[in-house]
């Protein structure tokens, strides 16, 4: 069995070295990004960029990420205060390229971001905001400090009156829009999601990937350092 395993997920690692974004699409179609940028979302401390450190490693066969990798994917203990604060890409797989410049094989991205704590309105607008592509990287993803907090919670604003100008993405497009959405959960709480109000923010945040195109996000759970 642990053969056949080891076997499968060699498959695997070959098949993601040799993956390219719309394999069939004419080169002279520049709309198309040269990579795939799976978006990781999930509760405060649930372990998400202990997820995607465990990505790199898996396909690389090491038991280290790089210095400049684990500089911006930071893991700090579940009792700790917040470890990602930003929007803050990684990169899982480089792109391949031949000796003319031509993309062989994408690269693969993963985007950590900060983790949900209050499950509220202000919480759900961030991830919307994330999820069509207006950040750009290494941001900081929250609201502009109004005078009156109750402007905060009006959702109908738009993105532009809420969140401040430097944070939003240049020429955004299918090259800084997410591909993917994957969902992380803590697989030690007694209830996963943890409670009624966490299981209503992400039903509702579930139903926002799907209204937004993502019709098939992914869950996660972490335990004990393995994902299932």
């Amino acid at each position: 069995m642990a053969a056949i395993m080891e076997s499968q997920v060699e498959e695997m690692r070959k098949m993601l070295s040799k993956f390219k974004v719309a394999n069939q699409t004419p080169p002279e179609d520049t709309g198309v990004p040269g990579h795939v940028d799976v978006l990781i979302f999930g509760p405060s401390g649930s372990g998400k960029s202990s997820l995607i450190r465990t990505f790199y490693m898996a396909l690389h066969k090491t038991q280290q990420v790089p210095p400049d990798f684990a500089d911006r994917i930071i893991v700090k203990d579940t009792q700790m205060n917040e470890g990602t604060l930003k929007y803050v890409s990684a990169v899982i797989k480089p792109a391949k390229l031949d000796h003319r410049g031509n993309i062989m094989s994408s690269s693969i991205l993963c985007h950590d971001t900060r983790g949900q704590i209050w499950m509220d309105e202000r919480e759900q607008k961030q991830i919307g905001f994330m999820m069509d592509g207006n950040v750009r990287d290494d941001a900081m993803v929250q609201q502009r400090n109004y005078r009156y907090a109750r402007l905060l919670w009006e959702f109908w604003k738009k993105d532009t009156e809420l969140f401040p100008p430097e944070i939003f993405a240049k020429n955004k497009g299918l090259h800084t829009q997410p591909h993917a959405v994957l969902f992380v959960f803590d697989g030690s709480m007694e209830e996963i999601p943890d409670g009624a109000e966490e299981t209503r923010f992400y039903r509702e945040i579930i139903q926002m990937c799907r209204t937004k195109g993502y019709a098939n996000p992914q869950v996660r759970v972490r335990l004990e350092g393995q994902a299932m």
